[in-house]
Formats: C-alpha cells, structure tokens, sequence
C-alpha cells in the first residue's frame, strides 16, 4: 500500500490507479468524522495532482459532456465570486475568492478516477459501514457526555453532515443487498442516524426521514428487489427504538427552540433564533441595496454588524448569514445565487436525464441524497463555504458522477489513460 502511494507521486510510469482511487473515496467520504479536516488535505493534494498533469498532457480529459457542464457550473461558481470580489475590493474579499479554488479541481479529481464501478461502490459501502461503527463506538464511550458531539469534525453541524452522508450511503447498501448483509447495513443506517441525532443538529433531521423514500424511488423499482420494502420499516423501527436514548437531547433542542419562539413573540431577539431572525431582516434590507453584484466576499459580515446594530438591535455577526442562498446573495448579488444553485443542482439534473445501468442508478440516488443534504444544510445554515462541506461535495458528486457517467473511451492512438 505504501509503495502505491509513493508511485503514485514520483513514479512518471505509475498506473495502479486503482487502489488510489478507492483509499481516496472511502476515506473522502466515509472517514471524515474520525480524520476531520485530513479530507480537505486529500482532495486538495489530490486536485493539484491531478490539475497538474491534466496541464502537462500526461492525464487524458476523461469528463463526459454532462460532467462537462457540472464542471462549467463550478467554474461559473468561482467565477461569480472573483468578479463580486473585483467589483467590492478588499483583501478579504480575495482571500475568501482564492479559498473557492477546490471547486475548479472536480476534473481533476474526475480524470484520474480508474477504478472498475461495481468494485468502487462496493468497497465504498464497506468502508461506510466500518466507519460508521467506529464513530458511534468513539461517541459512545468517549463523548457520550458531550452536549452536541463533534468528533473530530470541530463542529456539530459538520459532523451531522458527515453522518448524514454515512447514513445515505448504509441506507443505499441496504435497500439493494440481500439476506443478513442488507440487515447488517440497515443496522449500520440506523448507527448513522444516531449520530446524527446527537449532533443536535435540527436541521439534518429531515434527512433522516427522506432519504429511505429517494432510496425506494432509484432500487425498488429496479429489478424488482423486494428486500428494500421491509428496510423501509426495519430502518425506521431501529432509528424509533434509538431515538428514546437521546431523548433528553433531543427534548433539550426542541426545548431551546420553543422557548426562543416564545421570546421572539415577547420581542426578546437575543436567543438563537432571535439572532437569526435579526439576521434575516438585516440580510434582507442589505440585498435589496446591492442586488446584483452584493458585498463581496467576506465583506458582508460588516455590513450584517452594521446593519443589525442599525436596526435596533446588538450588532450581530457571523462568518455566514445562516441561510445558504441569503449569504450567496450577500456576497455576490444574484450573480451568487444563480451560481451556487447551479452547482448545487447541476449535477443532480444531468445525472437524472441520463440513461442508468444499475450502478448508474447508485449514482443517481448518491447525488440525489447529497443534493438533500446539502440543501437542509444550507437552509439554516451553510452549504458550501466550509474546507469539509467544500471538498466532500467536490469528492461527492465526482464519485456519483463517475457511477453515472465513467470515463470518456480514448481515442485511436492515445495511449494515455
């Protein structure tokens, strides 16, 4: 393995692409709550390895015409943010600019994915299932005291996004699976569900309820594999039967939520949500001053202070509006919005449009479930703009992408890969 990994960097005649790329996609996607911010250190050194040779000729341009456009979408993304940045100058408007590079690495990444998809996929389930049981061990002995775990995520809205990604990829096993190997995913699932559940964080919970149902919607009417049906049940049995043993936290977040509610109702805007709802009304009244272009960058945490203490209230900020689309707004006007939906959703669309074997069909329910997380993410939240939220994204639909789609055939007499 190591010797892979040497060749892999110094070797100009490397080819064992294989074991690369699958150590890449299971730790990428499935390790992130025990390696943290080492995912964003693999896709970085992975993006610039494979850029690199891309430039020099050594790497073939292996991306299909729809993963072209998913490509285009990230690009545009990046674009939109340098031009807000060139328009509202500062240097943290640049930083914030330069730090959106990963996003122009996806064909990178892509190009120098080789690996056959059935084995891919595979071993990536394997590799969620593992992790998944060791999270939960280390939550469980170590931080079962925590009031909103974070492992080595560093934050628990991180870490609720990395289990969902676990829990879609346990759910997705364990629909198409059989016998004691789909009821041991189902078990792991619902591990993931856990997990996600003493993140408190309230925004992954719908996750957890849709993406059984997106699961039914891609396998169960494929080849008509009826063990899917009752996971449906077994799944949501496990997560009930669960659920009661972090009643006190999730009673305690309900709770919270109440009781800002009712402040709110007072005029009592200091709680989490009242903070929030300041947020929002400052937001609001700022994008409709500069709709089209917005703050720059990094700029509008200022102008939300500003504006929040204006309008009556403690100056607030964040380092995001706590609304994925309203911080895109913020930053780059409606130039932002659009690009950040379309690379969102672009993926997702091309993938839906195209015809599907039945790997093509894991990778449609892949992009399908990361499009849903991503989204509750960013509803009270973020959804991009985060080093792990970036970089498991761009791995993300690479790897759905790559079950959809694969590689470009080379031509007559190209020999490279």
């Amino acid at each position: 393995m190591f010797r892979a990994f040497l060749d892999f960097w110094i070797n100009p005649g490397f080819r064992n692409y294989d074991t690369i790329n699958i150590v890449f996609y299971g730790l990428v996607l499935c390790c992130g709550a025990m390696v943290g911010s080492l995912v964003s250190i693999a896709v970085i050194s992975t993006i610039t390895y494979g850029s690199l040779h891309l430039l020099t000729g050594r790497l073939r341009w292996a991306l299909p015409s729809p993963v072209k456009a998913v490509y285009f979408a990230c690009c545009g993304f990046f674009a939109a943010e340098l031009i807000a940045a060139m328009a509202n100058p500062s240097g943290i408007a640049f930083n914030e600019t330069f730090e959106n590079l990963p996003v122009l690495g996806l064909a990178g990444v892509y190009s120098i994915t080789f690996v056959d998809r059935l084995k891919l996929v595979r071993t990536v389930e394997t590799t969620a299932f593992t992790a998944t049981i060791a999270a939960l061990g280390l939550l469980l002995v170590w931080y079962h005291d925590t009031n909103r775990a974070e492992l080595a995520a560093g934050n628990a809205s991180v870490l609720a996004l990395l289990g969902s990604l676990l829990y879609v990829l346990n759910c997705g096993a364990a629909f198409r699976r059989n016998s004691i190997v789909g009821l041991a995913f189902g078990i792991a699932a619902a591990a993931a569900a856990y997990i996600v559940i003493m993140t408190g964080t309230r925004a992954m919970w719908p996750v957890l309820l849709v993406v059984p149902f997106i699961c039914s919607l891609c396998f169960l009417s494929r080849k008509t594999n009826l063990w899917g049906i009752p996971c449906i049940f077994l799944l949501g049995s496990l997560i009930v039967i669960l659920a009661p043993m972090e009643s006190v936290r999730i009673k305690e977040r309900i709770a919270s939520l109440e009781t800002d509610l009712h402040a709110i109702s007072d005029g009592d805007f200091s709680g989490s949500i009242g903070q929030r709802v300041q947020l929002y009304n400052a937001g609001y009244d700022l994008f409709f001053e500069r709709p089209f272009l917005g703050y720059g960058p990094g700029n509008e945490r200022a102008e939300i202070a500003q504006k929040t203490a204006e309008n009556g209230g403690t100056a607030i900020s964040y380092s995001h509006a706590h609304n994925a689309v309203l911080t895109a707004a913020l930053r780059a006007g409606i130039l932002g919005v659009a690009a950040l939906l379309a690379v969102l959703f672009t993926p997702w669309i091309v993938a839906l449009r195209a015809r599907k074997d039945e790997i093509g069909w894991v990778g449609l329910y892949v992009l399908s479930s990361m499009l849903m997380i991503y989204l509750c993410s960013g509803t009270v939240g973020i959804a991009l703009g985060h080093d792990i939220h970036d970089t498991v994204y761009i791995a993300g639909i690479c790897y759905g992408l790559y079950l959809v789609f694969g590689r470009t055939p080379p031509q007559p007499g190209d020999h490279r890969r």
